[in-house]
């Protein structure tokens, strides 16, 4: 059997993401198409905009056969944490080719992953507080190795080929050249094509965005409730101002003294935006301030987060009979509990889904629907 895997957020689903559903279809021809995708948080440290169970339910409507969540201890991280668990999953659903959008789809990442170790094992002497680790490690390879590593798809390219060597899992990986702008920060709409994040702040600001989505996709997008930051900010305002600086310096990636500067800057910081940009300093990106935001606001520390990630888990959001038929065939080879329906011993205090069923119980603070117990497996035929 030939098993496709895709990583994905689909945040929301759109043009680009669909073409890329089609392409694998008609070129590689999988037996099952899986995609590992991020539940309600992303990796850039935001809330995706809509919740995982409806853009799981786009996923299967655009053709995948099998959807798998991408836990918040996966899902809201650095690059290399997020592909490698990304990876640990589709090792576990026995996923042979992994297929992902690429500014340089004929870059040979296994190569580049190779010739780089070095540099990554040097990664801890990058202590240049003028620049983001990122920056630096990019001017690393630029430096020895002639290659510039910049565009965002291409440092997860190279980030899935490092995982992949790091869990000796043989995977072959197949890039697609990404359609359309790849201008995140803008709203700027090129034919059919548009990137997830323009779409956001299309529907954000009001404006026309349904030709860069499929109409199955528009259609929820009009009617449903949409997540993020700015419904969430009071929440971390509170949390801020009436936290002791003890209780801050757990919070996991709380270090070089970035509590002071976070309890310093929230006082006058009238909204998420604002803060990031009284905070911000050359050393730290927006993406890792504003993940460090989220584990802030959802009270995660450096100990619960290396617990959650030494008990890992599968949770099967939807599936087709093919993506289904798939799970039965490898059940009893899987190392990792297989969880289609979250029961109150998993979620508890001392089971291995309570730290995400806290997490997301924020969401109900907006009056989002309940996010796990109760909820079973969407089905398409």
């Amino acid at each position: 059997m030939k098993i496709c895997g895709i990583i994905v957020e689909y945040n929301p689903l759109h043009n680009g993401h669909l073409w890329q559903i089609q392409t694998v279809r008609q070129q590689l021809q999988p037996d099952v198409l899986v995609v590992v995708m991020s539940g309600n948080f992303v990796q850039r440290g935001d809330f995706a905009i809509i919740d995982k169970w409806q853009r799981a339910q786009m996923a299967l409507e655009a053709g995948v056969d099998l959807v798998v969540e991408l836990p918040f201890y996966g899902a809201v991280q650095p690059a290399n944490i997020f592909a490698l668990e990304a990876l640990t999953i589709l090792q576990q659903l026995q996923v042979d080719t992994l297929v992902f959008g690429s500014e340089y789809p004929k870059l040979d990442y296994y190569q580049l992953a190779r010739q780089i170790e070095p540099i990554t094992a040097q990664a801890t002497n990058f202590v240049d507080f003028h620049n983001t680790y990122a920056t630096q490690f990019n001017q690393a390879i630029e430096q020895q190795m002639g290659i510039k590593v910049s565009q965002p798809n291409q440092l997860l390219g190279l980030a899935y080929a490092q995982a992949s060597l790091k869990l000796n899992y043989p995977l072959q990986l197949t890039a697609l050249r990404r359609q359309g702008q790849v201008q995140h920060d803008e709203v700027a709409f090129q034919g059919k094509y548009a990137s997830a994040s323009a779409i956001r702040q299309a529907l954000w600001q009001q404006q026309p965005f349904a030709s860069a989505v499929p109409q199955f996709v528009a259609a929820q997008l009009f009617s449903l409730p949409l997540i993020g930051w700015h419904k969430f900010f009071p929440y971390l305002k509170y949390r801020l101002l009436t936290a002791s600086l003890a209780e801050l310096e757990h919070i996991y990636q709380m270090n070089e003294g970035l509590e002071y500067k976070f309890q310093q800057e929230i006082k006058d910081a009238v909204n998420l935006t604002d803060f990031l940009r009284r905070v911000k300093s050359k050393r730290y990106t927006y993406a890792r301030l504003r993940r460090l935001c989220l584990y802030t606001l959802l009270d995660i520390t450096a100990s619960q987060m290396q617990q959650m990630r030494q008990q890992r888990y599968l949770h099967v959001l939807g599936f087709t009979h093919r993506g289904q038929d798939h799970l039965h065939q490898i059940k009893k080879s899987l190392t990792l509990p297989l969880i289609t329906k979250v029961t109150q011993k998993l979620g508890n205090r001392n089971g291995i889904m309570a730290r995400s069923v806290q997490a997301y119980r924020i969401l109900g603070l907006i009056n989002i629907s309940e996010q796990n117990f109760g909820r079973q497996p969407l089905r398409r035929k």
